[in-house]
């Protein structure tokens, strides 16, 4: 599965998901959000950190 590599590829940075933004993950794969939908996820946990 296309998430458990992801996740994968973190652990190799010792970098782990949160339970959102596994889900949010999880949707897009499935189909339920849009790629756009993703976008605005991961750009609000970056401007989030950068703060």
């Amino acid at each position: 599965m296309i998430l458990d590599e992801i996740k994968a590829s973190l652990a190799i940075e010792n970098l782990r998901l949160t339970s959102q933004e596994e889900q949010v993950l999880s949707d897009y794969i499935e189909g339920r959000i849009s790629f756009d939908e993703l976008r605005q996820f991961v750009a609000g946990l970056l401007k989030s950190k950068a703060a």
